[in-house]
């Protein structure tokens, strides 16, 4: 993903929310940090994402904010030793790019995911992700990190 080379100033929005990329960028962190790495999925949804929320994967058919809640708690329910880590975020105004690992269980292989948020007054409105299971393939002496 390439970011945009433009300097954006910090837009004043609802009541006490300046959004900027970085501010964007850093609202998505703790977002992932909340739901996922510290396992309180619905707290984080309800902190940061709007009532609205617009979810993309497939495999929430509502394609709600409820609907993401749900998911994510039932997989860290079936997978409570799952493990999350954000490797890098790339923001550019509204829009920010998470790269992070998966592992289900400790030693586990490790899939790579590519999260994209899309955001309004300080809340994220919508989400799609890219999920790249372990890697079966050798040759390649790059990491996929």
């Amino acid at each position: 993903m390439i970011a945009s080379c433009a300097t954006q100033a910090p837009v004043a929005t609802a009541a006490g929310c300046v959004s900027s990329a970085d501010a964007n960028r850093q609202l998505v962190s703790n977002f992932y940090t909340q739901a996922l790495i510290q396992k309180q999925v619905r707290p984080a949804f309800e902190r940061y994402a709007t009532a609205d929320f617009i979810e993309h994967k497939p495999d929430i058919k509502s394609g709600t904010r409820e609907g993401a809640i749900v998911f994510l708690e039932g997989l860290i329910a079936q997978l409570p030793q799952a493990q999350w880590q954000i490797v890098r975020t790339v923001a550019d105004a509204d829009m920010v790019a998470l790269h992070a690992t998966f592992r289900p269980a400790t030693g586990a292989p490790e899939y790579v995911i590519a999260d994209f948020f899309r955001l309004e007054n300080c809340r994220i409105v919508e989400h799609w992700d890219v999920v790249a299971p372990p890697a079966t393939a050798v040759g390649n002496p790059n990491p996929r990190i």
